[in-house]
């Protein structure tokens, strides 16, 4: 509780003594820089009117660009899953034949097995 009222106070003074440094060190008026304010207005509305509208513009383009990955993204996966049901039919008949094999040499095994036990 104590170190937060130091830093309350701390933040208090040292912003005080900010201001006054800043009004102290303006190289200008305050009639002077309401002036310039005045000037600098149109142009400033000019420049935040200019990136709200590049704002919307990328807002747009963002939004078409993720549509058309969806779609492109769509297309592809169905083109993969098309491509692993035909590498899977295309093997079928292979795994079939080394299943048999694997079978006749297990069978082979187990006849050594048994006749190196009778021996």
């Amino acid at each position: 509780m104590k170190s937060t009222k130091s830093l309350l106070y701390g933040v208090l003074i040292g912003s005080v003594i900010g201001g006054v440094s800043i009004l102290l060190s303006t190289p200008t008026s305050g009639r002077e820089f309401r002036r310039s304010l005045k000037k600098n207005q149109s142009q400033i509305t000019n420049s935040l009117t200019q990136v709200v509208y590049e704002g919307k513009a990328l807002t747009e383009q963002i939004s078409k660009s993720a549509s058309h990955a969806v779609s492109t993204l769509s297309e592809v996966s169905s083109d993969i899953k098309d491509s692993i049901n035909h590498w899977k039919k295309e093997i079928e008949g292979n795994q079939k034949n080394i299943q048999k094999e694997l079978l006749e040499i297990e069978s082979a095994l187990e006849k050594l097995e048994k006749a190196v036990i009778t021996e």
